[in-house]
């Protein structure tokens, strides 16, 4: 063996013990969260439809919901999270930091947060986007009758650009009237300082619902810039990926096959061997995971599917009253839909 094959030979196993070494020292998220026997999520503290208390001073919400689904899944009870409330901004350095084991906090899926800076998407959960809700008085029904509208636009912020470049591109014009905050924004607009405002569609929802006459206005069903969002966790852990990924899935796989929290015990009686595999009756599929094979049941019957947790908190039953759209199942026209469960 020549000196340099040595050298080459000795500096490859030096790298693999550092690389043994350095996995050691980093528990299995799965593992941490049930010696911990309690889920960490990050949440924000009040927006309604996503996380806010409500009369009872419970938390609910749409990425709540998110957060006892894990929990059910992991530890096999939804209730035991412990939600951490937090802004957009602390968010990300929470999840890093290990503070959090996932943030559920609506944050839109781009190139940049998935490549360089460590995180893991879960999802989309939210299909949406950049969209526009105007006065009823304005007659206005689609986004041609916007030319010559004046838009409230937080200062500083690219909405503004985005706007610009959608309306130069249709020949049409607007006056922006700038702001400093969106409080400001929808508290001008309520007075009729400007005709539209614009913010994601799940956003609009909420600040419609807080709106002296909520039915007076209307979310235009066009957008104009697409924002899919959903929960994150880090990207240093594929099994706890894995589990986070499938959890979602579940939900809308649940939703596809008709199982509901109401029915989903009727189910476990089924013979259709599909429905058998997705509630662990048959094979390993959880087991093989590092869940329990019944996770399915489990998270089923602490939240409901996919399209249940989105009527409870946005739908046309909930304050918020927002069209399933492109959160409705690919086969219903939408774009939620999930993999072989095989």
């Amino acid at each position: 063996m020549t000196p340099m094959r040595s050298l080459l030979l000795a500096a490859a196993a030096c790298l693999g013990l550092g690389i043994a070494e350095a996995a050691a020292q980093v528990a299995p998220q799965l593992d941490t969260i049930r010696q911990r026997n309690v889920f960490r999520c990050g949440v924000y503290e009040n927006v309604p439809g996503l996380s806010a208390l409500d009369a009872r001073g419970n938390r609910v919400g749409f990425d709540v919901d998110y957060c006892r689904a894990m929990a059910a899944a992991i530890l096999g009870d939804a209730n035991k999270v412990e939600f951490r409330t937090m802004t957009l901004a602390q968010g990300i350095p929470a999840l890093r930091s290990g503070e959090v084991d996932m943030v559920a906090l609506a944050i839109t899926y781009t190139i940049q947060r998935d490549t360089e800076l460590g995180l893991d998407f879960v999802g989309p959960t939210l299909f949406s986007g950049q969209a526009f809700m105007v006065h009823r008085r304005t007659g206005a029904q689609r986004l041609t009758d916007l030319n010559g509208a004046t838009i409230c636009l937080v200062a500083g912020g690219i909405t503004d650009s985005l706007i610009a470049d959608y309306f130069r591109a249709r020949n049409m014009t607007f006056r922006p009237l700038a702001v400093e905050n969106t409080t400001q924004m929808y508290t001008l607009y309520e007075e009729g300082r400007c005709d539209v405002v614009t913010s994601e569609v799940p956003f609009l929802g909420m600040r419609r619902s807080r709106l002296r006459q909520p039915d007076q206005h209307l979310i235009l069903n066009e957008i104009f810039a697409k924002s899919h969002m959903g929960p994150v966790i880090r990207d240093d852990d594929r099994r706890f990926a894995h589990v986070a990924r499938w959890v979602h899935y579940a939900l809308v796989n649940a939703e596809e096959m008709g199982i509901t929290q109401a029915n989903v015990s009727q189910m476990l009686e089924s013979r259709d061997p599909a429905i058998r595999r997705f509630l662990g009756l048959e094979g390993d599929i959880g087991r093989n995971m590092g869940l329990p094979n019944d996770f399915t049941v489990t998270v089923i019957r602490s939240v409901g599917n996919y399209g249940e947790i989105f009527e409870r908190h946005y739908g046309m039953a909930s304050e918020i009253k927002l069209p399933r759209g492109l959160n409705a199942l690919a086969e219903n026209g939408g774009l939620q839909w999930s993999p072989t469960w095989r």
